[in-house]
């Protein structure tokens, strides 16, 4: 119902206000409709799995993935000439049934489940008080960065890695924005976020931390913890000493220690950027924390089942932090005029974490039977970089390459920082009605990857559909499953699926 309402809202305001408004009366004053700006997409996205050896067991593939529908409304009141104020809404049906029992068949939600998102709410006050001042304040997301997607400069807002055809989207959150415009070749950028939050994960990253089966169902391996090989193989060798069919793992948890709701918890950024003819730099600073989870602590607990004396129960807890960081940044665009007028970016970032030991525990009837720690995230400073080229051949062929050191989710932990080649082509036919895109990541370390086709009709200006795929290759388990550093980083399965979809959107 509060849903249903919330949207009942938007939609009043987005569509029948600068209908109404149209008929006010012209009094020598500027008009309603002339504040007020409508944007919008509608889109359905059906998706298709096309493997069979990259979920959770074996054989589960060759099935619809996605079945969803978007409706985003983006809305824009500028009621004075220095103050604008943006929201921006989506309602998104799945498209798939929840409905798992009789009573949820009694409920829309479960049989036709949906969510209401809020990706922007903010107002914008320019000259505030002086020229080159302007304030925002609300709900927004920050994009930092010169380079295409992989931007280790980029920390402010965390990433939305929920759906791995859209790499671009983050997490909105509430901040403070303040922008000072001291000479035309400076600005300034503040920024202040009082509540840490988190990035979102695609729906495979669970199976980083998922216990194995075989096809009997009896245990094969555990989730990799990050711990040195060598107290793995004393790990597994206990494990060894048990019938795996004897085990059975209650409920895996991953528990998530986030930081207190106290100020000194709060994010802080500042950039200044420079505009020198035709190049375009940055020097950055931003304190806060890593958005991806890391490891911090484990726990096994082993005990006889209470029904079958042939039983043991065993309970596996991780616990989760998110580690302070400052972040020190440099990043440019360069636009070489005497060279084939090729685009160059660049971007430097040196990340100063906080220290994180992993510490594993079991126990077996209230007794300890293994207790190791090692360190996993030094304290040491690490560095991350991307740089890369773009070139447009010709008004139909484009070409875009780049070296990026850390992939997005990395950090300087028991894992590591991996190097990758990051290559996209675009091919544009019947005056860029017809487009076709291929995009691919190399790890050059591991040899896996992965590779993004595309194919984009535009139908008509404001229509198009999308055929597009993402698939990966390399080793799927490890070369050393009892190593973490070990894992192909694009071969895990843990990165996602390989998957076809087809995309239908209107935009005005």
């Amino acid at each position: 119902m509060r849903k249903s309402l919330i949207l009942t809202v938007i939609f009043l305001i987005s569509l029948i206000i600068p209908q109404t408004a149209a008929y006010a009366q012209d009094d020598g004053e500027k008009k309603w409709y002339d504040m007020i700006d409508f944007q919008g997409y509608l889109e359905s996205d059906l998706r298709f799995i096309v493997d069979d050896w990259r979920g959770p067991t074996d054989g589960d593939g060759y099935k619809f993935q996605m079945n969803r529908n978007d409706l985003d409304l983006r809305l824009g009141i500028t009621p004075f000439e220095t103050v604008r104020a943006v929201i921006d809404t989506r309602l998104r049906m799945y498209g798939f049934s929840e409905a798992d029992t009789m009573q949820g068949l009694n409920s829309r939600e479960t049989v036709d489940p949906f969510a209401i998102y809020l990706d922007e709410a903010y107002v914008h006050v320019q000259a505030l008080g002086w020229e080159g001042l302007d304030l925002k304040v609300g709900r927004m997301v920050q994009n930092w960065g010169t380079a295409d997607q992989f931007n280790p400069t980029d920390n402010v807002s965390a990433r939305d890695l929920s759906d791995p055809l859209d790499s671009f989207a983050k997490v909105p959150n509430q901040m403070v924005e303040i922008d000072l415009y001291p000479a035309d070749w400076l600005t300034l950028n503040f920024i202040w976020v009082p509540v840490f939050k988190p990035s979102m994960l695609p729906p495979s990253a669970n199976l980083g931390f998922a216990i194995g089966y075989d096809q009997n169902g009896c245990f094969k391996d555990l989730p990799t913890p990050p711990l040195k090989v060598e107290y793995m193989e004393e790990l597994m060798n206990m494990f060894g000493a048990i019938d795996p069919c004897s085990l059975n793992f209650i409920d895996p948890q991953m528990q998530i220690v986030s930081p207190d709701l106290k100020i000194e918890n709060s994010q802080a950024a500042a950039k200044a950027k420079f505009l020198v003819g035709p190049l375009d730099f940055s020097l950055s600073y931003y304190y806060g924390r890593w958005s991806f989870p890391v490891p911090a602590t484990g726990y096994a607990g082993v005990d006889a089942n209470a029904e079958d004396p042939n039983m043991l129960d065993v309970k596996y807890i991780v616990q989760l932090v998110y580690p302070r960081i400052h972040v020190a940044g440099f990043d440019f665009s360069y636009s070489a005029d005497w060279f084939f007028d090729v685009g160059f970016v660049g971007e430097v970032a040196v990340f100063f974490p906080e220290k994180v030991d992993f510490a594993l525990r079991a126990f077996q009837g209230g007794s300890p039977i293994f207790d190791k720690m090692n360190n996993n995230v030094p304290k040491t400073p690490f560095v991350k970089a991307t740089g890369g080229f773009d070139y447009t051949f010709t008004s139909w062929l484009y070409w875009n390459t780049m070296y990026v050191r850390g992939f997005l989710d990395e950090f300087n932990d028991i894992y590591g920082i991996h190097n990758y080649i990051v290559m996209a082509w675009e091919f544009k036919f019947l005056e860029d009605e017809l487009q076709f895109r291929l995009a691919g990541v190399f790890g050059p370390d591991d040899l896996s990857g992965s590779f993004q086709p595309r194919i984009t009709w535009i139908v008509v200006p404001s229509v198009e559909l999308f055929l597009q795929g993402q698939f990966y290759f390399g080793d799927e388990d490890s070369t050393n499953p009892l190593d973490f550093r070990a894992k192909d980083k694009l071969g895990w399965k843990p990165v996602g699926r390989n998957i076809v979809a087809l995309k239908a959107r209107v935009s005005w």
